[in-house]
């Protein structure tokens, strides 16, 4: 079981409530058992077989197990049955004949549904053997008989019914309940459709899966904030630390990425909050759009409205310096879905989507989209064709191989080799990475980078965006919040120290040698 499709372990996870289930119903059906069986009661009559002892002859030991054979022959229940007015094969049903080691005794016990029977029939068939033993005919001849039985202990009446144990029931049941539930379980997981593990989702897909992030467990209080913000020191947010970097090699200057799945609940808004947050954290300026017009999400990771955002832009109801609203996270700008919209798959056509994404290259290095799943709106497919590169999510609990083959078949008319995979909660039998994650005190602050010298980012947006969007371009904040922050030093020439409003110096800038961390005892 070990190399089934990512290990025991994994199996475990995935059916550890199938077997369960199923363990419980054979116990519960073993008690059931226990308690409706019909009560029965047992009688016992003991016979002592001995040798004859006679006048120059030597004493001849019973064979017992010769005695036991005989005591149920039809030589012994024959005469007992027409004695009982019964048929010998009934009479045998409920018979025993049992042999006492190291001793010459064979004890009768019989059972039956009825108290009375069961000592009668045992009384007549142990004395029915003692008859035929002492008899001529046992031996042909009573001079040549050499064995002789005697009924020493009478049947009893029964006074209660046999007890059975129903703990007994329930151990076997318990075994038989967890082989029955472990065997079911591997037919299911060989029968199911789910990927496998890391490599099965390349196959599958035939992308290359850039990183696996292993399963995080999310406290209720919690709430949906991205990991990266909520647990920075985690191995999931280290994975999106991962992603972060795979993904640099496909940045060529101001770059849109969709982030999407072939089903739904697969991770796609997990994936697009906590690498647009990892993205900010290095000193991209990043603007996160919530493409996903039928379930919007992005506004309730990072606690803001919907009042205003997508649809509101694109239906010519609100300005792009409206709608993009601050977040948390320095050079982290949010774009949200906006009011629900009846037309929702008219508004996202690339002839209105082409402006908006155009402006926003030309103030933000990157811009990421979070859109609905492939095989349930087609708004992702007309997203996937108007951006730089797809990210492909997959849930290795959810998704199943089906799904994801048909979602590159959906996909292929609009992609050409621009896409790639993130495989969610997955383990390292499945050929999950599974880092350690950081120490807190280690986590290094943000890098500022190319975009953050921009001389001037309004100038960016072009009379016509502001035409068609707005007569004010979206604002940019810079790095320490001052606009001289962000001028690019001239040769031979140190850029003006940026001012605090406070009137107290900022922090040194980040190529400053950096403060020694000092390590909590």
């Amino acid at each position: 079981m070990t190399g089934t499709n990512g290990g025991a372990v994994r199996l475990i996870r995935m059916y550890a409530a199938w077997v369960v289930l199923v363990t419980a119903v054979v116990i519960a059906a073993a008690v059931g058992v226990s308690m409706t069986a019909p009560r029965v009661y047992r009688s016992e009559a003991i016979v002592v077989v001995e040798a004859r002892v006679r006048a120059n002859t030597t004493p001849v030991a019973p064979d017992m197990g010769t005695e036991k054979e005989l005591a149920r022959s039809g030589v012994v229940v024959d005469p007992a049955a027409l004695a009982l007015a019964t048929t010998p094969g009934r009479l045998l049903e409920g018979l025993v004949v049992g042999v006492a080691p190291d001793a010459n005794v064979l004890t009768f016990t019989y059972t039956s549904d009825d108290a009375a029977t069961a000592q009668n029939r045992a009384e007549t068939l142990a004395m029915a053997y003692v008859a035929y033993r002492n008899s001529g005919a046992a031996a042909g001849a009573a001079t040549t008989s050499t064995q002789h039985a005697t009924l020493v202990t009478d049947a009893t009446m029964p006074s209660a019914p046999v007890d059975r144990s129903i703990w007994i029931n329930v151990g076997v049941g318990l075994a038989v309940g967890l082989l029955l539930g472990v065997g079911t379980a591997l037919i299911r997981d060989r029968l199911s459709d789910r990927i496998r593990g890391r490599a099965d989702f390349e196959r599958v897909s035939g992308t290359k899966v850039l990183a696996t992030v292993p399963r995080q467990r999310r406290r209720r209080r919690d709430g949906d904030r991205p990991v990266i913000l909520r647990i920075p020191e985690s191995s999931a947010a280290e994975s999106f630390r991962y992603l972060r970097s795979r993904l640099q090699p496909h940045l060529h200057g101001a770059t849109t990425i969709l982030v999407t799945s072939a089903g739904r609940r697969e991770g796609r808004t997990t994936t697009a909050a906590n690498l647009a947050v990892g993205m900010a954290q290095v000193g991209l300026k990043v603007a996160l759009i919530d493409a996903d017009l039928r379930d919007p999400r992005l506004h309730v990771v990072f606690g803001d409205d919907n009042s205003v955002g997508l649809t509101s832009v694109l239906a010519g109801e609100g300005t792009l310096k409206q709608a993009l609203r601050g977040t948390s996270v320095e050079r982290l700008r949010l774009l949200a879905a906006g009011p629900a919209a009846g037309n929702a798959g008219d508004l996202l056509v690339a002839s209105r989507l082409r402006p908006v994404l155009d402006l926003l290259r030309a103030t933000y290095d990157l811009v990421i989209l979070d859109s609905g799943a492939v095989l349930g709106v087609s708004d992702a497919i007309t997203l996937a064709g108007v951006c730089d590169h797809v990210l492909l999510v997959g849930d290795y609990r959810r998704t199943t191989r089906r799904y994801v083959a048909r979602a590159m078949d959906e996909l292929a008319d609009v992609v050409h080799g621009n896409v790639s995979g993130v495989l969610l909660n997955t383990p390292r039998t499945a050929g999950g990475l599974v880092p350690s994650g950081r120490p807190r005190q280690a986590v290094a602050k943000p890098i500022p980078v190319g975009s953050e010298a921009r001389p001037n980012h309004d100038a960016g947006l072009g009379a016509a965006a502001q035409t068609a969007f707005g007569s004010a371009a979206v604002p940019v904040p810079t790095v320490y919040g001052s606009a001289s922050a962000a001028q690019p030093a001239v040769a031979g020439h140190s850029p003006a120290k940026p001012e605090h409003p406070s009137g107290a110096d900022m922090p040194p800038p980040v190529g400053d040698p950096p403060r020694r961390l000092t390590r909590r005892r």
